[in-house]
């Protein structure tokens, strides 16, 4: 696991990998709270980014995976003058299609913009 906060002391931009596992997304439900201290959203809106990016990770989490088959999960946090960009990238987990479906759905009505391509998803919150 490894978190970063690059260099540049101005930069507002956060980076976290973890095992691609379901119990690590704590840890970036925590990385986002931490960044949205920074903007104005209102703690529904907290709530649901977390509720989003718990979302999303579930399509690259896979606990049937061997432990030492375990693929890394990267969450990446970009505070912006008008929005907070979210990116995973990942391993693909296997999810089925409902299930994806269902996610997805529950995204779109939490961020203004949603993204999904093979291994990586970017949302957008205004």
């Amino acid at each position: 696991m490894r978190a970063e906060v690059p260099s540049n002391t101005e930069s507002r931009d956060v980076a976290l990998t973890i095992p691609a596992r379901p119990d690590y997304l704590v840890l970036a439900r925590l990385a986002l709270s931490a960044v949205c201290r920074l903007t104005a959203l209102s703690a529904e809106e907290v709530a649901d980014l977390k509720l989003a990016i718990t979302e999303a990770a579930n399509d690259f989490v896979d606990d049937a995976r061997p432990d030492e088959d375990e693929g890394r999960l990267n969450f990446s946090f970009k505070l912006l003058e008008d929005r907070l960009l979210l990116e995973l990238a990942g391993p693909q987990g296997a999810v089925s299609e409902v299930e994806r479906e269902l996610g997805r759905a529950i995204i779109d009505a939490t961020v203004d913009e949603c993204d999904f391509g093979e291994g990586r998803t970017h949302l957008v919150k205004y």
